[in-house]
Parts: C-alpha cells; sequence; structure tokens
C-alpha cells in the first residue's frame, strides 16, 4: 500500500505537492482521489495524481481527510488533463478543478470578528499610531465581522497579515478558521413506506380494521400508503389533504417506516418526448454514416469533418453514429454551443436515446449539473450533451465525440483558467480513448476545413438540403443606395425592399426572423451641442441606452445608470441616440407594422430561467409572427414556418479591428440564412450593408464556404495567422494603469526566442484598453508552425518567461493571463 501522494492543488503554482498518506487511507486513496490537504494556513481540496512508496523528506505534513469514497476523477481525465495543462500552460490543480462540477470543493475559511468595545478601540487608537490597523477596525465596527478574503480585496497589501496579527494580539479581534460546506449536494426527499411486519395482506387488513375507527385518518394515510407500497411524504400529504402528525403518528407506533430518497434535479423534462420520426437517409447521410459507422467498428481513433450545408441533415448523422455506439456498449458526448442547446435540440436526441441523456449547460442550477454528472460518472446515463464543459464529461469506455457547429467561438473558454478550446480537447480526449471524433459544421473554421484538406481529419460532404430543397435565396441590400433613393425618409433600420417582403409573408400566415446583433436601444447617445458620449465609468467604451426602463448599461461590467435628460457636461437637451440596438428595431416594427405580433430574443429578454425555451416554444406554436433577437436566433433553430429572414446590419461584426471579423461575420451570416425555408416553402434573406462589396458578404450571397475558403486563405498565409501561424495572447490588467504597463514591460524582457521562430507584438495597450475598472495592456507573439509544428518551443518559452517573472516576486496586482489560440485579439 503506497504511503504518500502527488496532489494536484488549485492554486496558481506549477507543481505538485507531495503528502503522506494516514494509515487509515492507505488502502482507499488512489490517483483521482479528492483530499482535504494543509496548504499553509490554509486547507484545500486537493487531488491526487499519483502514489508512491518512498519519499526521502520526513517533514511531510499528512493528508486531513480523504471527501469521497472512489476516485472522482479518471486515469484518463488525469492524463487529459496533464496535457491540457501543458498546452494551455495552467497549473494542473486549477485544469481539474474546471472539470468537477462547480461547488464541491472544500476549502478553509479565515472569518475577523470584532470583540472589543468602543472604548477599548478608542483607547487603543489613541495609543497606537496605525493607519492600516484603523481602517480594518472602522470597517469591522460597521461590518462586525468580514471573511479574510473580503478584506484582502478592500485593503490590497503585504501589510494586512501583520495589521490583523497586531489587533488579534491586542484583543480586538478574533480569526476564526472552520472548513466550509460544500455549496452542492445530493438531493434527498422523505419517502414512506409501510413496516415489513405488516406488508402481507392480512396482516395490513387486521392493522387497518383496527385503526380505521380509532383514527379514520390515520388509517385513510395507512392505506394509501399500502396502496403505493412506497410514496413520497409530500404526496401523501398533497393528496390526502391531511398534515404530518398523521405520518408521524403512523411511525410512533411503528406502522410505517421513514427513510430518505435521492432525487434526481433535471433541467429538461427527458421522460415524456415519444418515438423519433422517421427518416429516409439521403445519400450523402448515407455515405457519411458508412464512413464514420466503419471508424467506429475498427476501435481506432478517427477525426471527421462533416460540411453540410444547413438543413442538410447533419443531426441525423450524428444520432446514426450514437446509435453505433450505443449497440457496441460503448459512451458519447454530443457538443452544442451554448445558444443552440435548445428543448428542440435536446428532444431530439432524448426521442431516439430514451432513459440514456445528461444535459449539462450554464443555464442548470449547480444541484442539476451536479446530479447530471453523478449518473455519467456511475454509468445510470450513457451520453452527454451539453456546452464546452460537457467535453470533462466523467464516461466510461468513451467511443464518440460530436462538436456540432464547431466553428462558434462559445466553445473557446475566456474568463477563467484553463483557456481551452473544447474543440481541440474533444480531438485530443477522442486519441486518448482510441474515439472516434465528428466535428460538424455548414461553415468551418478555416483551421478545421484545411486540416481536413492536408489529411489531418477526413472531410465527408452534405452538399445539398434533404428532399433537395433549394437554398434560400439571398438578396444584399446596399443601405448607402438606399438612401440616395429616399432622400426625404429616415432610413436607418428597414430598407423598402424588407419593408415589402414582411408585409408579403406576414399575409400569407408565414413567419420571420430578424437578426440585429446588438441588443439594447441605442448603442451610445451623444450630446448635439458640445459632443459629450456617455462612457462606462469602469470601461473605455460607450453606455447602451435602453429605452424600456430609461437606463444606460455596459454591457462588459453591468455598470448602470439613468439616460440623462440633459448633457451632464453642458446641460444642453439636444441629445442624439445613435446605433441600433433590438429595441429599437423592435420599436420601429410595432410603428411601421402595429398589427404584427413579434418577440425579442437577446441577453435582456433571456435572462431568467427557461425564458429562453419558452420564447421558442410560443413561436413555434405560431403565438408570434416575428422573431427578432441576436445571434441566439442564427443557430440551431428549425422552424417549417419561417420563409423571411432579415438581417438589420451586417456590419455589425464586420468591423471589428480583428483579424477573424470578415470569416465570423461570413459564418453568422450563413447561418442565419439558413433557418429560412424548408421543404415546400422556400426561403429568402435579405441582408442590409453599407459594406456590399465586402468579400464575406459576397460569398455568403451564394452560400459559397469553399469561395470563401480560397479567397480568405492567401490573406491568413501572407500574414502567418492561423492556420499557418500559431498565436499566443498575453494579458496584463490591474487597477494602476502605470503599474500594469511596468508589468507588461518586464514580462517582455523575459521573452526569449530566436527570431526566426516569429514575431512578438507589444507591449501595448489592448484596443479595449479598459474593462471593469482595470486597465489592460497586451504582448501578442506569432509563432511560425513550420519552425515549430507542434508548438512545443513556443509553449516551452512563455512558460520559462512566465516562472522567470513570477520568480521576482514583483507582480504588483497585476494580473497575467495567457491564452493560447485566441479566438479574438481585442
Amino acid at each position: 500500500m503506497a504511503k504518500f501522494a502527488e496532489i494536484a492543488v488549485p492554486v496558481p503554482v506549477f507543481q505538485l505537492y507531495t503528502y503522506e498518506i494516514p494509515e487509515s487511507f492507505q488502502s482507499k486513496i488512489v490517483p483521482g482521489s479528492r483530499v482535504l490537504v494543509p496548504l499553509g494556513k490554509r486547507k484545500m481540496t486537493g487531488y491526487v495524481i499519483t502514489t508512491k512508496d518512498e519519499c526521502p523528506r520526513s517533514d511531510l505534513k499528512p493528508i486531513h481527510d480523504l471527501l469521497d469514497q472512489s476516485p472522482v476523477i479518471s486515469d484518463e481525465l488525469i492524463r487529459l488533463a496533464q496535457w491540457i495543462s501543458e498546452y494551455y500552460i495552467c497549473p494542473l490543480g486549477e485544469v481539474i478543478r474546471a472539470m468537477l462540477p462547480g461547488g464541491i470543493n472544500l476549502e478553509t475559511k479565515t472569518k475577523i470578528e470584532l470583540i472589543a468595545s468602543p472604548e477599548r478601540i478608542e483607547e487603543y487608537l489613541q495609543t497606537h499610531h496605525a493607519p492600516r490597523q484603523k481602517k480594518i477596525l472602522e470597517h469591522l465596527q460597521k461590518q462586525k465581522s468580514s471573511a479574510l478574503v473580503q478584506l484582502r480585496r478592500k485593503f490590497r497589501g503585504a501589510q494586512l497579515y501583520d495589521a490583523i496579527d497586531k489587533l488579534v494580539a491586542a484583543g480586538l479581534v478574533s480569526r476564526k478558521v472552520a472548513i466550509s460546506d460544500a455549496l452542492v449536494k445530493p438531493k434527498t426527499e422523505i419517502w414512506v413506506r409501510i413496516h415489513p411486519d405488516f406488508e402481507q395482506e392480512e396482516k395490513f387488513q387486521h392493522l387497518f380494521d383496527s385503526l380505521e375507527k380509532k383514527a379514520p385518518s390515520q388509517a385513510m394515510c395507512l392505506h394509501y400508503i399500502f396502496s403505493k407500497k412506497t410514496v413520497a411524504q409530500r404526496n401523501v400529504l398533497k393528496e390526502l389533504r391531511i398534515s404530518s402528525a398523521a405520518i408521524n403518528a403512523l411511525v410512533k407506533k411503528g406502522f410505517i417506516e421513514k427513510y430518505e430518497r435521492e432525487i434526481f434535479r433535471s433541467y429538461f423534462q427527458l421522460d415524456s418526448h415519444g418515438k423519433p420520426p422517421l427518416f429516409t437517409l439521403s445519400e450523402y447521410q448515407t455515405r457519411a454514416i458508412f464512413h464514420i459507422s466503419d471508424a467506429i467498428s475498427k476501435g481506432d481513433y478517427k477525426t471527421f469533418l462533416v460540411h453540410g450545408v444547413t438543413g442538410s441533415g447533419k443531426t441525423q448523422v450524428y444520432i446514426e453514429a450514437l446509435k453505433k455506439i450505443r449497440k457496441l456498449g460503448k459512451t458519447g458526448i454530443v457538443l452544442v454551443p451554448e445558444i443552440s442547446l435548445t428543448p428542440q435540440t435536446v428532444r431530439r436526441f432524448a426521442q431516439n436515446f430514451p432513459g440514456q441523456i445528461a444535459v449539462l449547460h450554464s443555464r442548470m442550477s449547480p444541484g442539476e449539473r451536479y446530479d447530471s454528472w453523478r449518473k455519467l460518472q456511475n454509468g445510470e446515463l450513457t451520453i452527454a450533451i451539453g456546452a464546452r464543459s460537457a467535453v470533462f464529461a466523467p464516461l466510461k469506455n468513451l467511443g464518440l465525440i460530436i462538436v456540432d457547429e464547431e466553428h462558434e467561438p462559445s466553445y473557446k473558454q475566456y474568463d477563467s483558467r484553463p483557456l481551452y478550446h473544447a474543440r481541440d480537447v474533444a480531438v485530443y480526449r477522442g486519441l486518448l480513448n482510441k474515439a472516434v471524433v465528428i466535428l460538424g459544421s455548414a461553415t468551418p473554421s478555416l483551421e478545421s476545413y484545411y486540416n481536413a484538406k492536408a489529411g489531418k481529419f477526413h472531410l465527408l460532404e452534405l452538399p445539398k438540403r434533404i428532399d433537395d430543397v433549394p437554398m434560400p435565396v439571398v438578396k444584399i441590400v446596399n443601405m448607402l443606395q438606399e438612401r440616395k433613393e429616399r432622400p426625404k425618409q429616415k432610413v436607418d433600420i428597414f430598407s423598402s425592399a424588407l419593408q415589402e417582403k414582411m408585409k408579403e409573408k406576414i399575409q400569407r400566415g408565414e413567419q420571420i426572423i430578424l437578426l440585429q446583433n446588438r441588443r439594447g436601444f441605442s448603442t451610445y447617445i451623444k450630446c448635439k451641442d458640445c459632443g459629450h458620449v456617455e462612457k462606462c465609468e469602469n470601461c473605455d467604451i460607450t453606455l447602451t441606452y435602453h429605452a424600456k426602463g430609461n437606463f444606460l448599461q455596459c454591457h462588459y461590467c453591468h455598470y448602470t445608470k439613468r439616460a440623462p435628460s440633459v448633457c451632464p457636461k453642458c446641460g444642453g437637451n439636444d441629445i442624439l441616440f445613435r446605433g441600433i440596438g433590438t429595441q429599437r428595431v423592435e420599436e420601429e416594427i410595432h410603428k411601421l407594422f402595429p398589427e404584427f405580433k413579434v418577440v425579442r430574443m437577446d441577453m435582456d429578454t433571456t435572462s431568467r430561467k427557461r425564458s429562453h425555451h419558452q420564447i421558442l416554444s410560443d413561436f413555434a406554436r405560431k403565438k408570434y409572427q416575428i422573431l427578432l433577437g441576436t445571434q441566439m436566433v442564427a443557430k440551431g433553430l428549425d422552424f417549417q414556418n419561417v420563409t423571411l429572414v432579415g438581417v438589420i446590419s451586417a456590419d455589425t461584426s464586420l468591423l471589428l479591428p480583428d483579424f477573424r471579423s470578415t470569416e465570423r461575420t461570413f459564418q453568422l451570416l450563413t447561418q442565419v440564412a439558413g433557418r429560412a425555408g424548408r421543404k415546400e416553402l422556400l426561403g429568402e434573406v435579405i441582408i442590409q450593408t453599407y459594406s456590399p462589396d465586402n468579400s464575406g458578404l459576397k460569398f455568403a450571397q451564394y452560400h459559397d464556404f469553399k469561395g470563401f475558403f480560397l479567397s480568405e486563405l492567401p490573406v491568413r498565409k501572407e500574414l502567418n495567422y492561423p492556420p499557418f501561424g500559431r498565436l499566443a495572447y498575453i494579458l496584463f490588467s490591474g487597477e494602476k494603469e502605470q503599474r500594469v504597463q511596468d508589468t507588461a514591460m518586464r514580462f517582455f524582457s523575459h521573452l526569449r526566442f530566436p527570431p526566426q521562430y516569429g514575431d512578438i507584438y507589444g507591449p501595448l495597450p489592448s484596443p479595449l484598453s479598459r474593462l471593469k475598472g482595470k486597465y489592460r495592456w497586451q504582448i501578442i507573439v506569432k509563432f511560425n508552425k513550420k519552425q515549430d509544428p507542434g508548438g512545443k518551443i513556443l509553449h516551452e518559452q512563455l512558460k520559462s518567461a512566465l516562472q522567470s517573472f513570477k520568480a521576482e516576486k514583483r507582480l504588483y496586482l497585476v494580473k497575467i493571463q495567457i491564452d493560447i489560440d485566441p479566438i479574438s485579439l481585442l
């Protein structure tokens, strides 16, 4: 039995910690176990990576506790975590924490509590010149007590702990340390059943007869429980309309038993979706399924890129592949973009795999996610469907991973470490498990399509829609020309062509989807007299005006203020509302077409739980004629009655200073155009733009992905952008701009590699130079893939620079974030 364990702790340190395994745990602790360990003055959750029998050190601390009866991380997931740690330059403990459902880790929390009287505090401050201690005491006099982590945020600096030590020594405050409870646990409820002594019919009847006259409510309750065998206590109380006193009396007499039963918390109702519809597979679907099934049967790793136009039946290909792996007793993962994880999507899979589906996505409560995760881990459920984090689903015997809409930027983690890309993690996890990976899209990323053309992936084409339904006809409207032709009219939202088509479709009883990829009413407000523009006080961007509620909001940090009626700078009352958001489009629809019923779907209308699904359900039932929204309406929707898609402004993403802006615009327009037309109802698309000559728009007009690919590729090659170059984006952020700049400069001095490997750009202020109260500087590293095919040299250099820089111990409260293969450079 092993006596020592190498443990990863979720702290920003690139090392494992060795602990002694207490004798009582030596037969239980194995790689993948979750344990509670001391780290400095804290106790934290750690993850056992390896165990060993010998260790030369004699001063090791023992593991404090074992948190689970069985390992929470499999050997396979440990290997995956190690690869993510190396590739994305993120400490292993932080990677494993991200793999597990949130809220299950334990950690010590330190609480500082004021215990002295006001007189005693006043006396202390008069005899001690201690500004920092004074500030802490003033804060605690208002709050009475405060978590140490809150004090650390409020009173930054190295003297904080020394000041608290002195206050504790003086008897003014106390320091209490306790291990916090896990935020999520299995949920249980009380059930009742007949005591085994009275389960036989004859004995029960005798008991019932003796109770019926003495305690009729108890007898009624007893009879109900006997008829159900076992039943939830809440159902007994609800059905019989009695109090819990009758149940408690029966328990006390020994006639029934209470026990706890675990409840499975589910976001989607997966039990009542009926049988799947019958499909006749197309020639292209049949061919794709043949190749995929052959790879599954051989049990070898292989990645397929399924490039299929919108409506070509990619989902049915996924389902047939899942059927194949389930027949072989293997499990599967289906990744879909967060905004595409609709009831429509889930229902399609649940119909084909009843009782086998677990859903994982961010709108679920922590408890719902935890229950789904545990059912996947123990094998009760065998197919995981979810957004990017579902790539870590704890499935055994994994045979298939599907990444639908593989081009979607939402597969890239951007707000917390590790900054992984779920598509690339899926490919590597498939390699570890000798599983088949399917990447699917109507508009694949240039990197994936290039990999397929280069032979790294196997390309499968679905060039036609199901039943040979024609692709929608796309018309591009030049809004500059529109303004010239209608000089006396205000033309900024609806062109005459779009207005006419909207009238025509509604009169026919058909439905419309309108896309404006910007929420709010106006993107900014400006004083006509002095030119003042309202900006966020935390970010270097303009505030968006929201007509409902009459407020201005920052869509990055959510700073909110009332919209001014006069200019706060000069007092002028001539205020312009510039830019177009979804609220303004909605208002314009009501003005032009007051009889049309419109529903808006953006972050403002879908903030409540299940509101997103309710809107789509109402639109499917034809409660509304027009669905207006941001990019939420562009993905994964299939409404048979939608025959017109209108894009209010194609320029929203086109003008961003990012090398992927044209590609993203092409993808978004092609995807939203695909929502129009199904079966016998032909689709039409109208795209409004001030940049009609843009190549991305022209290729989107003819649904020409290959043409776009061949046009964009030489540009990428000339500038050494992906797929030819490898990028790393290093972001520095902090509250003091000079500190941020100095930190970026010092970090830059640690970056050393021969010039033939690539180029370094920066340090420079980020395009979004201030967000959420933090100043931002950046360094961009562009490496040549020919010189460093696997990126090993780049990763080694960046990790070395980071460790050398940290060794200086001069971070000055500046956060450093390294993003490998970034999807945006903003």
